[in-house]
């Protein structure tokens, strides 16, 4: 107990500066504590955000089969569906976690293939608009509707018609009214009513096709036909058997993407693939023909892949970024422990000279140094479990390590300068000299070394232990270049110092150059924070610019066009749009086999117009290098271009002979697998003269590819052309691919974690500069009062201080800002971007223009604010306080 008092009693000797320290390490213990929640927070809604940018029906597991399964069970809703649900279930609760907990409880649904209806009634006034029906018994129907109009369908004898119910939307596009019959193929039909969502289970009618929104189909005289869902009741279709060649039966699994996080989500999408492999097995009604089981697909893994790969991203990205903050917190943390030493080194030499051992010193200092340190890592460990809450137990290495510092310094800083004698500060002693010289030459040698086995290594090794600490030599070097820099620049400045009448010109200089290294503090945390700052704008300007190339390469011109079907007329009238200045189809997109050898591969095979694309692309950063010899037939081998992924399936080269479904082919070039034709990375190019040749089916055009006329909005076009295009045409342009691309939440948390580094860093900077100059506040006043009391004036004390510290500061700027330059060359290649940018390259390096400069001028500002903040506090101590200090330390 008198121990601790006796600790809380050293403390409270300096208030404001023990404060300070347990403040600051209160502060990045917090820091330290949250960052690696907050990364997986940032990683889970990157994950989170790719799974939700998938369509539900693509997105939630489903599967389809001919037939229906057998009945067996009953209930309200369910009907005689109950024994198949419930397999389906069983299925379902076998899967492993983390998918089990993931996937709802399974749906199901039975259709009778659409059918065109008619109504010849004597009471119709119009034309039925073009349909076709398709007959639904849907377990989950009533649970999800809420009734219009009229009634809900029952059981009838099919014989005397059927009973069927629409969304009220579709009703109204079939122009159909409640009560009403229509002839559907042998079988009448009756609209008993109308219903609307409840909003319950509201994806479900998502995998009814036709049930909310009609499909579209278009015949060959180019009338639109509407395809929709009649609900009939729920065992409705127990009694159409006969029709069980015409019956599909639906069933889908919900999931849940809110409950995925960065840390299960791998693991997820490789049971996803293991579910579509195994299928469900349900009992069915008819004969073991049809009873392959369901096998559930989804698009889910590829996008958890890729939201996987932009969450791991941002993990060696963010560590890079704390590298500089932890070094410039340890030297401030040092910093403001020493302050705290100097008040100490009185007391520690009187208990020295009365008997006190060396270990109860070092017991008793460090004590003191515990008591703060743990007291402020405590604070920021609390608050930080309060929110956001700690990741996991490791992270209490944190708050150790930054309560470690004071513990370390206060004891050895006090002892040091107790047993120091005399002067310090005049020159650099021999053995000093060479122990300095050795170090820094350690330094510099270790530094090329790692830069070189980084830039041998190649590109992609991630934030490893070798480039973490790169990061660290290259701040250390930067530090040992400027203060072996410094004495020189100082040296001239006080020579033409002696010319001046100026005291502080002469003796500013001379003060600073005695003891230069007393300021590699404040240098290194100006190092580290431009060069953070300067890393940081080259990061977002890579970033921003391989996410601005893959998505122009993603879309292959200024507007791309996708369709299921583009007739020749409708692709005339966007060629015609104002602001079109070109347009490029391409067709085909079927799949054939490719033979090179012994090997064999599937491929899909486009077909374009060479001349017209080449066109269209000229000047996109995206352009396919299509060659002109696509165009000229050699023999009897068509010439194709392929791409780098079925190159290397097949072993094949530029001038290889193929053989494209039983045709000779020959490849005339060879293009990255990233094309803007669609997602498949095995595919050729056949030009449009040689499509017959090749026997590729003609399918039709299915994307369009635009260039624009100066001043043309791309995105004003492109919804002109889907407008003029009708049913399912979309369109797309880079800027607004490159806009989804960079409001990503990864990326987003990057960008704010790298902004943090340098703002943390450019307060940990300010605070450097403050303890430095107050640590040299005694020798300066005691100067000062020597100088007053030989008539000069006080005000001197301004320019001093800025000598001390100025010119170090300036010098380096410029370092700090190559530091930067070098961080980004040497580091962003080592960075796996491809999950921010969205390509399948690495991006090259950009620095950014400008803004490099900015960040610099900003640390110079925020430089020059530390020291004239520091000039004010430094000059508060009294010239006699300042000279009795002076003198007890040097006893």
């Amino acid at each position: 107990m008198n121990r601790i008092r006796v600790l809380m009693r050293g403390a409270s000797t300096t208030p404001l500066l023990s404060l300070l320290l347990v403040v600051v390490i209160a502060v990045l213990s917090w820091a330290g504590i949250a960052a690696p929640g907050m990364l997986e927070a940032g990683r889970t809604a990157t994950v989170q955000r790719a799974v939700s940018s998938v369509p539900a029906l693509t997105r939630w597991p489903s599967a389809t089969v001919p037939g229906m399964p057998a009945f067996g069970g009953a209930d309200a809703d369910a009907g005689v569906w109950r024994t198949a649900l419930t397999a389906l279930d069983r299925s379902r609760q076998e899967q492993p976690e983390p998918l089990r907990g993931l996937l709802g409880t399974p749906r199901l649904s039975m259709m009778i293939d659409p059918v065109p209806t008619s109504d010849d009634g004597p009471d119709r006034v119009g034309p039925v608009p073009f349909n076709k029906v398709g007959l639904v018994s849907d377990p989950g129907f009533l649970s999800r509707s809420k009734l219009v109009d009229g009634r809900l369908p029952t059981r009838t004898d099919p014989a005397d018609g059927v009973e069927i119910a629409l969304t009220n939307r579709i009703a109204a596009q079939l122009d159909w009214k409640v009560g009403t019959e229509r002839q559907w193929d042998d079988l009448t039909l009756t609209l008993t009513g109308t219903v609307e969502p409840s909003g319950r289970d509201a994806g479900d009618w998502t995998f009814i096709n036709g049930s909310l929104t009609p499909l579209i189909e278009v015949d060959g005289g180019g009338n639109r036909i509407l395809v929709v869902a009649g609900f009939m009741h729920v065992d409705e279709i127990t009694a159409l058997t006969d029709r069980i060649s015409d019956i599909k039966t639906s069933a889908w699994m919900p999931f849940e993407g809110t409950a995925l996080d960065a840390t299960t989500a791998a693991k997820a999408a490789a049971q996803l693939r293991r579910l579509a492999a195994d299928p469900a097995r349900i009992p069915m009604h008819d004969s073991p023909f049809y009873n392959g089981g369901l096998q559930f697909r989804s698009s889910l893994p590829q996008s958890i892949d890729a939201g996987v790969a932009r969450a791991d991203a941002m993990t060696p990205v963010v560590t890079v970024a704390a590298v500089g903050p932890i070094v410039v917190a340890l030297v401030v943390l040092a910093l403001v422990s020493r302050l705290i030493a100097v008040r100490r080194v009185t007391a520690a030499g009187v208990l020295r000279a009365r008997g006190a051992s060396l270990g109860r010193l070092v017991a008793l200092l460090g004590g003191e140094g515990a008591f703060l340190g743990v007291l402020g890592a405590a604070l920021g460990a609390v608050v930080a479990a309060i929110r956001p809450g700690w990741a996991s137990g490791a992270v209490v290495v944190i708050p150790v390590v930054l309560a470690a510092v004071p513990i370390v310094v206060l004891p050895w800083s006090v002892l040091t300068d107790a047993e120091r004698r005399g002067r310090h500060d005049l020159g650099d002693a021999g053995r000093f000299r060479r122990v300095r010289l050795a170090a820094e030459s350690v330094i510099l040698i270790a530094t090329g070394v790692l830069a070189v086995l980084v830039m041998m290594r190649g590109g992609g090794g991630g934030a490893d232990p070798l480039l973490l600490a790169l990061l660290v030599l290259l701040g250390a070097s930067g530090t040992v270049l400027s203060l072996r820099l410094l004495p020189a620049l100082l040296g001239l400045a006080e020579i033409r110092g002696r010319s001046r009448v100026s005291l502080a010109a002469l003796l500013g200089p001379a003060r600073a150059r005695r003891d230069p290294v007393v300021r590699a503090a404040p240098v290194l945390a100006v190092m580290v924070g431009v060069g953070v700052a300067v890393f940081s704008v080259a990061f977002a300007a890579t970033v921003s610019g391989g996410i601005a190339r893959a998505a122009s390469i993603g879309v292959g011109a200024d507007v791309r066009i996708d369709a299921a079907y583009i007739a020749e007329s409708g692709a005339a009238r966007v060629a015609e749009l104002d602001g079109v200045a070109a347009m490029a189809g391409r067709g085909g997109g079927s799949t054939v086999e490719v033979s090179s050898g012994a090997r064999h591969q599937q491929a899909r095979v486009y077909t374009v117009d060479r001349e017209a694309f080449v066109k269209v692309q000229r000047g996109s950063d995206g352009a396919l290098p299509l060659p002109r010899a696509l165009t000229r037939a050699s023999g009897d081998a068509v010439p194709v271009v392929i791409s780098e992924k079925l190159t290397a399936l097949l072993g094949a080269a530029q001038g290889t002979r193929l053989e494209i479904g039983g045709v000779p082919a020959r490849i005339v070039g060879t293009v990255p697998s990233q094309a803007p034709f669609g997602t498949a990375e095995q595919w050729l190019i056949v030009d449009d003269a040689n499509t017959e040749a090749l026997d590729v089916q003609d399918t039709g055009l299915a994307q369009l590819f635009v260039s624009l006329r100066p001043g043309a909005d791309a995105d004003a076009v492109g919804a002109a052309a889907a407008a003029a295009l009708g049913g399912d045409a979309t369109s797309t342009t880079p800027a607004a691919v490159a806009d989804v691309r960079e409001q990503d939440p990864g990326y987003r948390f990057v960008q704010g974690a790298l902004l943090a580094a340098s703002a943390l860093v450019a307060v940990l900077l300010a605070l450097a500069v403050v303890a430095t100059l107050v640590l040299g506040a005694g020798s300066r006043a005691r100067m000062l009062a020597i100088l007053s009391t030989l008539g000069h004036r006080r005000r001197a004390a301004g320019s001093l201080v800025l000598w001390e510290v100025g010119p170090a500061l300036l010098v380096a700027l410029p370092f700090g800002a190559g530091v930067g330059v070098a961080t980004a060359w040497l580091v962003i290649p080592q960075l796996d971007l491809h999950g921010f940018v969205g390509g399948a390259d690495q991006p090259p390096v950009l620095l950014g223009g400008w803004w490099p400069v900015l960040a610099v001028i900003a640390f110079s500002g925020l430089s020059a604010l530390a020291v004239l903040v520091a000039t004010g506090l430094a000059s508060r101590l009294g010239a006699a306080d300042a000279i009795c200090a002076d003198d007890e330390r040097a006893q």
